[in-house]
């Protein structure tokens, strides 16, 4: 499999990549409220890309820094045929390696709790677990009742 994964300076890009993958992921990003927020959201962030050998986005990563040390995946995606090559892994360690860089100490995510059952969010949580997330807290009052946040977190 030839794939590099690159960091993306455009911001025209980085919105470009973001929204073809998202586009192709409705279980995740089916609302569109929420897909033109991470779309626009993804230009002023660090932003990576997995591109194949003809250059075409496979999967993207941008995160945030939150108080100096707290790394936060803002968005995350790789095409369904794509999943569960590694490709999600290559991408996760350019952003810690990127946080670390940045005198991080930790890495977050916000993603559905698993007191709601949907597969692909329970595929989600099992990703993060293998890659060495851990459970933190769930917020109902996040998102919305029907939409439980779950944070997790991974030491740097």
């Amino acid at each position: 499999m030839d794939i590099s994964i690159v960091e993306v300076k455009d911001s025209k890009k980085k919105g470009q990549f973001a929204e073809e993958v998202m586009r192709y992921l409705p279980e995740w990003f089916g609302n569109e409220k929420a897909l033109v927020e991470f779309v626009d959201g993804v230009t002023s962030l660090p932003f990576w890309a997995a591109l194949d050998h003809e250059d075409k986005c496979i999967g993207f990563i941008s995160i945030k820094i939150h108080y100096g040390h707290t790394g936060d995946i803002y968005v995350f995606g790789v095409l369904p045929e794509y999943q569960g090559r590694g490709i999600g892994r290559l991408l996760l360690a350019k952003a810690e390696e990127y946080l670390k860089n940045n005198n991080c100490k930790y890495i977050i995510v916000k993603t559905l709790s698993d007191i709601v059952e949907y597969e692909p969010y329970e595929r989600t949580s099992l990703f993060y677990k293998k890659v060495g997330f851990e459970e933190l807290i769930t917020l109902t009052e996040m998102w919305d009742s029907e939409n439980p946040c779950l944070i997790m977190i991974k030491e740097l």
